[in-house]
């Protein structure tokens, strides 16, 4: 028995990684309709989940003149990327330990929702120029910790319920992840230019004339979120009532699995019924380390990524200062990393780099971005500035956000076709995610003390 369990998962793991997906063998016939609108379902919950963080890190110039004044004024990029990410982080723990007890569907709708309550403060904030400082900072840190909280949620249930459709699909949603960074920063872009601050005599004597540009386009693109937001709510319901999706996302959640796919000890492990189920994680352990165990590589190089990634962007790459007169060079900076994130997962399905040691390689040889950005015209470094041009500096902005995309959908598209338990599989790698960010944003101050040889705090 364990002999042939090991020749169809080697069977698996050689067509996963020549870029077929090895469900489709199966003699599933799939409608052609359905797999594309589920697709762009995919996207859409993926949109969902980066979202808010990119919203946040591109209204970074408006936060600089909220909290000027307080302890926070400069290291609050710092404090945002580590509160963020490690809640974001623990939310998708919790989430994983309970995956195979819970509807995914629910944790989704429940996500979208709280982010929308999110939303609506950011909104409204901004519009209250007497919450300014401290009680500002302490305002917007509890915004971040409910949206990460909804994201891991968000996050672990869409990679739980994609591991049960084509692998392309994953490459759905992570690219709705970078649509989101692309939306955020090219509405903040498009604020930035178009949008005037009205003439508001209640404001007049409150707010300096300098910063009601600020205030005016963060109220912008906290409505355009919001709206987004409330469009990919109203699109879930509806497409979530797809026959075909009805039918693969209910093998997510083990309520809805048949007494005939209960066969091995390992699938009954995960095919308890929801409502006998109690949410303990030593029940399903020995799954989770089978399935870890079949897929750890590619979970290395989840992680390796978004440390890298986070480590130096936005809490290094924030500070170079424009050299030629570039005019919003942050605002820029931030959808140029974007729009790269974008490339790097969509060209991910046909540049097949599949094997470990080779993804890894490439995740490494992105430690030269560390020195490059200290070497750009970073105020406070001292490197020798020697990349002086504003153009070379965006570049590199965008083979970093290129290669950060590649890597992570590569290896998130690959794991769950080689693993015999797809939804802890795509548990698993929602948490090298969110791991990955952890890692990198407490990263984020060493790396920047090494601009200064210094405390950066």
């Amino acid at each position: 028995m364990r002999t042939l369990e090991a020749r169809t998962l080697l069977d698996t793991e050689s067509q996963a990684m020549s870029g077929d997906d090895p469900r489709e063998y199966a003699g599933t016939h799939l409608n052609e309709k359905s797999v594309r609108i589920t697709y762009i379902l995919f996207l859409g919950i993926g949109l969902a989940t980066l979202l808010p963080w990119n919203l946040f890190i591109s209204a970074s110039e408006f936060f600089k003149y909220q909290f000027s004044g307080s302890p926070q004024e400069y290291t609050f990029q710092n404090w945002f990327s580590v509160i963020y990410m490690v809640i974001t982080f623990l939310s998708t723990v919790y989430a994983m330990l309970t995956v195979t007890r819970s509807n995914p569907n629910t944790r989704i709708v429940g996500g979208l929702l709280a982010n929308s309550l999110v939303y609506i403060v950011g909104i409204v904030l901004p519009l209250l120029p007497g919450l300014r400082g401290s009680i500002s900072f302490y305002i917007v840190i509890t915004q971040l910790g409910i949206t990460a909280m909804a994201s891991g949620m968000l996050m672990n249930s869409a990679f739980a319920l994609v591991a049960h459709f084509p692998a392309v699909h994953a490459e759905g949603i992570l690219s709705g992840q970078a649509v989101a960074g692309v939306l955020s920063t090219a509405a903040q872009l498009v604020a930035a230019y178009t949008v005037m601050p009205p003439s508001n005599p209640n404001l007049d004597n409150e707010i300096p004339a300098s910063a009601e540009g600020l205030v005016f386009r963060t109220v912008a693109y906290f409505s355009f979120v919001a709206i987004v937001n409330l469009i990919l709510t109203i699109a879930f319901c509806r497409v979530s009532r797809n026959s075909y999706y009805q039918q693969q996302s209910k093998l997510a959640y083990p309520g809805h699995v048949s007494a005939h796919d209960r066969g091995s000890e390992t699938e009954r492990l995960i095919t308890l019924p929801t409502e006998l189920a109690v949410p303990s994680p030593t029940s399903d352990a020995p799954a989770f380390k089978v399935t870890f165990r079949q897929i750890s590589g590619y979970v290395y190089v989840i992680i390796l990524d978004f440390a890298l990634t986070l480590s130096v962007f936005p809490s290094v790459t924030s500070l170079v200062s424009p050299t030629s007169g570039y005019k919003f060079l942050a605002e820029w900076h931030y959808f140029m990393y974007s729009a790269g994130d974008l490339l790097g997962r969509r060209i991910a399905p046909s540049f097949k780099v599949s094997r470990v040691r080779s993804l890894i390689l490439l995740g490494l040889l992105r430690l030269l971005f560390i020195p490059a950005f200290f070497s750009s015209n970073v105020s406070y470094s001292v490197w020798h500035n020697w990349i002086r041009s504003d153009g070379v500096f965006l570049f590199l902005i965008m083979l970093l956000g290129t290669g950060n995309g590649y890597l992570s959908t590569r290896a998130a598209m690959i794991a769950p076709g080689i693993s015999s338990n797809p939804t802890i599989a795509g548990s698993i790698i929602a948490i090298a995610v969110s791991s990955g960010l952890a890692l990198g944003s407490l990263l984020s101050w060493p790396v920047r003390s090494l601009g200064c040889l210094c405390l950066p705090f």
